[in-house]
């Protein structure tokens, strides 16, 4: 009888430690380089480069567990770091930097990323008035920095 108490309060203890291990994670697969984070309400943000493939756009998704959008339905994402909007238009849940503009926009979003001091970043879905937030924890070290970033092999330099 005494050993349950033991058992429970171990139980409880690695269920808290895991709460908090919300972490930027690096991944590869067919050809793609992958940055993930996934928050308490299990909510991602991934960041990828297709650049073992032969269409290198880069891009992202965001999945929401709070909205549930159509495969082709476009919804603004404004990804706030450091207090300055990084507006994107999702189809779905994706977002593809294809042409000069998108680009350069998704190349800024990345070194705010990778540069900021905070803790955390807000994505705003203002069509479904909600919001997750995400950590910042491991992010540098995940996507790089300067010209070597995760999407180097996937940017053209434009």
């Amino acid at each position: 009888m005494k050993l349950l108490p033991v058992a429970f309060a171990l139980i409880s203890s690695c269920t808290t430690a895991s709460a908090v291990d919300f972490r930027w994670t690096l991944g590869y697969g067919q050809g793609t380089l992958e940055a993930n984070i996934e928050n308490a309400a299990g909510s991602t943000f991934s960041i990828y480069c297709p650049a073992g493939s032969d269409d290198k756009t880069p891009g992202m998704f965001i999945s929401a567990t709070r909205i549930k959008p159509q495969v082709k339905e476009s919804i603004t994402a404004q990804i706030i770091i450091d207090g300055k909007n990084h507006p994107f238009l999702l189809e779905g849940s994706q977002f593809k930097a294809e042409g000069r503009q998108n680009q350069q926009d998704f190349r800024q979003l990345v070194i705010a990323l990778a540069t900021t001091k905070q803790k955390s970043f807000v994505v705003e879905f203002p069509k479904y008035q909600t919001q997750e937030t995400f950590s910042l924890l491991d992010v540098r070290k995940t996507l790089g920095t300067a010209k070597k970033t995760i999407i180097r092999e996937c940017d053209d330099g434009t």
